[in-house]
């Protein structure tokens, strides 16, 4: 007797899973050609880390409870005013190194 055939994980589809690239790591699923890319499956094992609810000031966090109020706020301000400064250096250096056309020649 032959052995059985394995089928897509994939609820509907009936297709034959594939040998080695349809094997999904995240979620232990068999999948055919057509949904063997996370994507295609929307693999539920997968973390989706596309969208962090991280602060913007990452290096920030705990030091609330160990600097003062005015401290802190302080460090922020500074934080936005090195962001902005950094900011504007770039630009002018962009506009340096802008290529420049000459005409006449």
């Amino acid at each position: 007797m032959p052995a059985k055939k394995i089928r897509c994980s994939l609820e509907n589809c009936r297709a034959v899973a594939q040998k080695i690239s349809g094997d999904c790591n995240f979620c232990k699923g068999h999948y055919c050609s057509s949904h063997r890319l996370l994507e295609d499956h929307r693999c539920q094992g997968l973390e989706d880390v596309s969208c962090t609810d991280y602060p913007s000031q990452w290096w920030l966090v705990g030091l609330s409870d160990v600097l003062s109020e005015d401290l802190f706020a302080n460090l922020l301000v500074l934080n936005i005013k090195c962001k902005k400064e950094a900011f504007e250096a770039n630009a002018m250096q962009l506009n340096r190194e802008r290529t420049q056309v000459i005409k006449g020649v």
